[in-house]
């Protein structure tokens, strides 16, 4: 079914982004929707073919695509390269099957930008930290220069395409590559023909993609490397999903219930809209006794959630028993100015509904307020989504109970 072109827009509150989803697993289109009601931060798109995404690509201006990679009719790689062609800057989620292997990129530089794996079965709240990540990229200018050719590579393997590729720089060169079933058979560029031109088109920045049928004639191999060599990168070894909550930090009800993989993914839905404030470093929540039951944390940062905790909850526990003391009542929350920083540190405990803490790291000169605010905001949200100790749900949550 063909799109509609969007009327003019003369309403006076800003205009939410537009996610599109490409997706054609009927259940898990269902769930990115039932996600999306709760998650009034975007206007959600749906396709479930590569015809009727192009359609809506071609009336509306999308903030973020996340596609499927195996569609009817073609393939998410065919949606990608065109926004590689009139969408450069656009953050694209590549969304791999439970089956396909997924890749580890060596050399992580230049891997933050406009193109980012995620693998199935995900959680709602991973998919919607990866649009948040991405929307905070292209507001810092980071996807200006588009898509690099070692991280689209991996998809031409993971798809087994077949076909002739066309690619264009940021810098003009041009160059072709000729792959059947996901292996590359040869590749041209001005200067050379083969292994070395393959190497160089590897190397190539803010690429515009397009394909066409490969020809017989094209067929023959003359290439030794691989794909996954020119990125630079491994495929993942099996392992847990980031979604499936580790059992050492899974959180237990007293019923005896586990809740850690819905509190990580009601933390990871709400959380991400953070990583558009300015300083951002950190999020975790953290048990009554300091486990760290999630986190997440800007692509910039490197943090050790666990060693903060641990001295969180030892100054929280000294200040909230010294102001008990002076008659001041019991400690809610607390921030830790120093020269590398501010932690902020919000307790729960009040509630029977759960005894949590959240611990939110920004830089020096990071934007306080806006982070303050959206944690007032954020936190009754998690806590209502999240079945509590006592095997209870939070329901309406009152933010200012909170502070």
């Amino acid at each position: 079914m063909a799109a509609r072109m969007q009327p003019p827009y003369f309403g006076y509150g800003p205009l939410m982004d537009k996610v599109l989803i490409v997706e054609n697993h009927r259940s898990t289109l269902e769930q990115i929707r039932a996600g999306f009601r709760d998650l009034h931060h975007f206007e959600l798109l749906t396709a479930s073919s590569v015809k009727t995404a192009t359609d809506i690509l071609a009336y509306t201006r999308i903030a973020v695509l996340a596609t499927s990679i195996h569609l009817p009719q073609g393939d998410g790689l065919d949606l990608i390269a065109l926004m590689t062609r009139k969408y450069p800057s656009i953050p694209c989620i590549a969304i791999l099957e439970k089956d396909d292997p997924k890749p580890w990129f060596i050399d992580r530089t230049g891997h933050t930008g406009v193109l980012y794996y995620l693998k199935k079965p995900f959680s709602f709240g991973r998919l919607a930290s990866a649009i948040f990540v991405g929307l905070n990229l292209r507001d810092e200018g980071q996807t200006r220069n588009g898509m690099t050719m070692t991280n689209f590579l991996p998809l031409l393997a993971i798809a087994r395409k077949t076909c002739r590729m066309d690619i264009k720089s940021a810098t003009r060169q041009k160059g072709i590559c000729y792959l059947e079933k996901g292996q590359l058979l040869n590749a041209r560029t001005a200067e050379h023909e083969g292994d070395a031109a393959a190497k160089q088109i590897a190397e190539w920045r803010g690429i515009h993609l397009s394909f066409s049928p490969l020809a017989d004639i094209n067929r023959q191999a003359r290439i030794n490397v691989d794909l996954l060599a020119l990125a630079k990168a491994t495929w993942e070894k099996s392992a847990p999903q980031a979604d499936n909550f580790p059992a050492s930090l899974a959180y237990e009800s007293r019923t005896g219930a586990r809740i850690g993989s819905k509190l990580e993914d009601a933390f990871h839905k709400h959380a991400g809209i953070l990583r558009t404030a300015k300083g951002y470093k950190g999020l975790a929540i953290v048990s009554g006794t300091g486990e760290v039951l999630a986190n997440d944390t800007s692509y910039r940062a490197d943090i050790d959630f666990n060693a903060i905790a641990e001295m969180a909850n030892q100054i929280y526990t000294d200040c909230s028993r010294h102001l008990s003391r002076k008659g001041l009542g019991r400690c809610r929350g607390l921030s830790l100015h120093t020269e590398q920083g501010i932690l902020l540190v919000h307790n729960t405990d009040m509630y029977k509904s759960g005894n949590y803490r959240f611990l939110a790291l920004m830089a020096e000169d990071g934007n306080c307020f806006f982070i303050q605010t959206q944690l007032k905001t954020i936190i009754p949200k998690i806590l209502s989504e999240v079945a509590m100790p006592g095997g209870t749900e939070s329901k309406g949550l009152s933010a200012k109970k909170l502070f």
